[in-house]
């Protein structure tokens, strides 16, 4: 077993562990308003697929396709969380302490060193918007729920993109961020390669 397999395994195993204890702070449907959360949940699931794939025959290049993708999705998480949210909202003790420590900190880092250590991978650049999907499917639905739906139905602002800001010049600094995210995995996986 592969090193980036056995880190697949701690993310899905690890991740499950932090999501059967969200019911005790808040409900579950409440807590999947995040983008902390489906991220992690997607990376969780895709690491699963790719752990057990692997133990009966090689990835395929469109597994890890998605694989890069989800991995993105939680390195989104882990830069906006220390380059947004904390300087922001200066509540660290809450942004990196129990399931945030997980979601924000350790399985970011943990993905990122299971994808690079599945060198050499040589995506073409073409991939980089793959990285993208799960910011844009998420930001289609937060400006939904946040701004389109009539208010007695809509989200609180969860991350603070529309106060005091216009939200399609946040919008277009995440889609930023994610692109430059997804553009230095693929980087750091061609150096490797």
């Amino acid at each position: 077993m592969t090193a980036s397999t056995i880190l697949d395994f701690i993310i899905a195993i690890g991740t499950l562990a932090v999501i059967l204890l969200i019911p005790r702070k808040m409900r579950f449907s409440e807590a999947m308003k995040y983008f902390t959360v489906q991220s992690n949940l997607l990376c969780a699931t895709v690491s699963l697929v790719c752990a057990v794939w692997v133990l009966f025959r090689p990835e395929p290049g469109w597994l890890l396709v998605v694989k890069y993708a989800a991995t993105c999705a939680v390195a989104v998480t882990f830069v906006t969380v220390f380059c947004y949210l904390g300087p922001r909202f200066r509540n660290w003790d809450f942004l990196l302490s129990g399931a945030n420590l997980w979601m924000h900190l350790i399985c970011p880092l943990i993905a990122i060193a299971s994808l690079l250590l599945r060198a050499p991978v040589q995506f073409p650049f073409a991939v980089t918007f793959a990285g993208l999907a799960p910011v844009v499917l998420y930001g289609l639905l937060y400006v939904k729920k946040v701004i389109l739906d009539p208010p007695a139905r809509r989200w609180e602002d969860l991350y603070g993109f529309t106060k005091g800001v216009n939200w399609k010049l946040s919008l277009t600094a995440m889609l930023v961020l994610s692109f430059a995210v997804g553009t230095a995995l693929r980087l750091l996986l061609k150096a490797l390669g």
